[in-house]
């Protein structure tokens, strides 16, 4: 006996199907961007609310302290749709939505990936001008102590590849006291790379310090945008 469904559960079904579907959309990892996106991600950023701290929330990822050694204490990952958020909640007067795709059509489809490196007491500032000389011996080039983030590792992983990065670059961050005076703290490190080439699934941060920890950072790109 042929079974015939209700013009009813047929619509009903159809509209649960549009149901799923657009909530994969909303987390969907999307390059390049469309206009409504990059508007969509403006009108986000412009918010600079709870609800755009709860949109950061997953592309951060704090990290414990570790016993000795250097601590790696942050990884954050932002997808092209993050940094068009990111850039509009660093702009909230007289930024508007055109220039936001004006700054995206410019800036290009990057993945973007920042490290934060603490001193610690076990890693201190003469630990940090060691291993920037380890660096420079390395490379043959003369480096300063702010830049012993040099001697750390870095890699992007999805499935068994490794991904280069288009660039890579760091900046010495310093703490001052309440007399003005203070010195090297950590360093923040930036990588960039071609989002084109980053599938919509896991992928994995290591950060592999001179003391020989492995710090890693996992992001789903299914759940990003």
């Amino acid at each position: 006996m042929t079974m015939h469904r209700k013009p009813g559960a047929r619509r009903n079904a159809l509209a649960l199907t549009a149901l799923l579907l657009a909530a994969q959309a909303l987390f969907a990892y999307e390059v390049p961007l469309s206009s409504h996106s990059v508007r969509e991600a403006y009108f986000l950023g412009q918010r600079n609310d709870q609800k755009t701290a709860e949109f950061f929330a997953p592309y951060k990822k704090p990290l414990p302290m570790p016993q000795t050694g250097p601590h790696v204490a942050e990884i954050t990952l932002l997808t092209p749709y993050a940094q068009v958020v990111q850039l509009s909640a660093a702009h909230s007067i007289g930024y508007s939505a055109q220039q936001a795709e004006e700054a995206y059509q410019g800036r290009g489809d990057t993945l973007r990936v920042h490290v934060r490196l603490n001193l610690t007491p076990t890693y201190s500032f003469v630990m940090a001008r060691k291993s920037a000389q380890n660096a420079a011996d390395r490379q043959g080039v003369e480096l300063r102590p702010d830049d012993f983030w040099q001697d750390f590792q870095f890699q992007l992983r999805q499935k068994d590849a490794t991904l280069i990065p288009l660039d890579v670059r760091g900046e010495p961050v310093y703490q001052h006291d309440a007399r003005g005076s203070g010195g090297l703290a950590g360093a923040e490190v930036w990588l960039e790379y071609d989002a084109a080439e980053v599938a919509s699934e896991m992928v994995e941060m290591e950060v592999v310090t001179p003391d020989g920890q492995h710090v890693t950072a996992k992001f789903d790109l299914e759940k990003l945008r």
